[in-house]
């Protein structure tokens, strides 16, 4: 599970780069510094610190306006939701029905 968490980051810390987006500085700056933030919470294991970055990255594009460039975009669509999608399970899924009944 986490290893996919440090696949993600790496991809997105490298995205900018590779897809050609490493001139839009607000896209350029979250993709890098999400990226590092999620690889340490990747490695930690901390899930819940991943999940709430993996909204962010979703959200980063409309939120910072740089939702015109379609590689960034779209780096941050998969990405985030991908991040958000995994955690979510992992957090929200590890609490089974029988243990909030018996509290």
């Amino acid at each position: 599970m986490y290893w996919t968490i440090v696949i993600l980051s790496v991809i997105l810390g490298i995205a900018p780069f590779v897809f050609g987006f490493s001139g839009v500085g607000a896209a350029l700056w979250t993709a890098l510094i999400s990226g590092v933030a999620l690889l340490v919470t990747g490695i930690a294991k901390w899930y819940k610190a991943a999940f709430i970055l993996g909204i962010w990255v979703f959200v980063a594009p409309f939120i910072l306006d740089f939702s015109s460039t379609p590689a960034a975009l779209w780096t941050s669509l998969v990405v985030g939701t991908v991040i958000a999608v995994w955690t979510g399970i992992k957090w929200f899924g590890a609490k089974s029905p029988q243990s909030a009944v018996a509290h």
